[in-house]
């Protein structure tokens, strides 16, 4: 008896979820459309309303030169959409009075005498802004790469060489001005593990990865170069062809140094349906308590003035979003790209990925055209 009622829950859990795969459109055709047009290797999209998935699908392949088809679950690296889940990290420990928006370096480094006197006051929040005055990548890596590439240790130790080579430099704008910063994000990362004693990877696992439910969420290059390829390969398109070709391989010592030095702004890899728990945590962050409310409306809204980039989130006014404000990113690392756009007051998020950087605009606009057919489509 007991064993035929839970063979009967089963079946009902069965057809509910077969009823509600049935009811998320495919747009895998629309996507072809797109991906052809642009000349991508591989596109995939994915809509959610009122925190349901509403339409997803892919078209194209996983490498170019292989039959491997994209999948809409794939693992994909989101790039510097990572950086709103390191803000969030901060936010959540900000919650728990483990730290402060407004810690400055001169409370978390030891040795901050060491480091140039414009930096000992810079705040967490600013290096998450962009406003902190630390120097981009190209500046970084043409005044040290040697150094970088020599380094040997932990994702921490070399995270925190990274944090001590930017602030003993000269910033690269008055601090206040925007500047965007991979390298601040490291400095970031390396304040919240001084405070906390634990490495960025590991509180990412425990505040954002684990409570949200992101099983199939890492920290990663997800290319390895495997054939068949296991999961979608970057690729570039040079200027002025039709052609991609494949992103080069990084040594496994270019991607640890690469993860300590830019992964808490750009190296999570996962899939469209896990980033969007992601995502939508920030529209019930409230009332689910992931986040205070002074927490979840901060990172919500731009640092300064009414639009504009704010901690690991752009923010603008768009119609389709009002009576609140449209929320975006996009990422781009080892030749794969992403966009989001979500509107919390309706409800909304898009979300896009294509396994291929271009030399032009060919893929921004691929990746604009797809992320606007969801907008218009499902959530405006």
């Amino acid at each position: 008896m007991i064993l035929s009622i839970i063979f009967s829950i089963f079946l009902v859990q069965y057809y509910c979820d077969a009823r509600a795969a049935s009811n998320i459109d495919d747009i895998s055709a629309d996507l072809d459309v797109i991906r052809t047009k642009y000349h991508m290797p591989g596109l995939s999209a994915l809509a959610m309303k009122n925190g349901r998935i509403v339409a997803q699908g892919a078209s194209g392949y996983r490498r170019q030169d292989y039959p491997t088809p994209l999948l809409a679950d794939d693992y994909i690296n989101i790039g510097s959409c990572t950086k709103w889940m390191t803000a969030t990290l901060a936010g959540r420990l900000v919650d728990r009075q483990l730290l402060k928006w407004t810690m400055q370096v001169n409370e978390c480094f030891p040795n901050y005498k060491s480091f140039n006197e414009a930096f000992h006051n810079t705040t967490l929040e600013e290096f998450l802004a962009h406003r902190s005055g630390a120097e981009d990548s190209d500046t970084f890596f043409t005044r040290h790469t040697t150094e970088f590439l020599a380094q040997n240790g932990t994702y921490r130790e070399i995270r925190y060489w990274t944090a001590e080579t930017i602030l003993k430099d000269e910033p690269q704008v008055k601090p206040g001005e925007y500047l965007y910063s991979n390298q601040g994000y490291a400095v970031a990362a390396a304040m919240m593990e001084q405070v906390t004693n634990k490495d960025w990877e590991s509180l990412m696992q425990e505040y954002i990865f684990n409570p949200l439910d992101m099983t199939e969420t890492t920290i990663r290059i997800a290319y390895n170069g495997t054939t068949p390829p296991q999961s979608p390969a970057g690729h570039v398109l040079p200027k002025n062809s039709t052609l991609p070709v494949l992103f080069p391989i990084l040594s496994p010592t270019m991607i640890h140094n690469h993860e300590a030095a830019t992964g808490p702004g750009g190296f999570v890899a996962t899939t469209l349906q896990d980033w969007v728990k992601f995502l939508y945590a920030h529209i019930t962050a409230e009332s689910t308590g992931f986040l205070s409310a002074d927490t979840a409306a901060k990172l919500k809204r731009p640092f300064i003035g009414l639009e504009g980039y704010g901690l690991g989130v752009a923010v603008f006014n768009r119609t389709w979003a009002t009576p609140g404000q449209a929320l975006m990113h996009g990422g781009d690392i080892v030749g794969q790209d992403t966009i989001f756009w979500m509107t919390p007051a309706r409800d909304g998020i898009a979300v896009a990925y294509t396994n291929c950087a271009s030399e032009d605009t060919s893929t921004a606009s691929a990746l604009d055209e797809t992320s606007g057919l969801l907008v218009n489509r499902y959530i405006a």
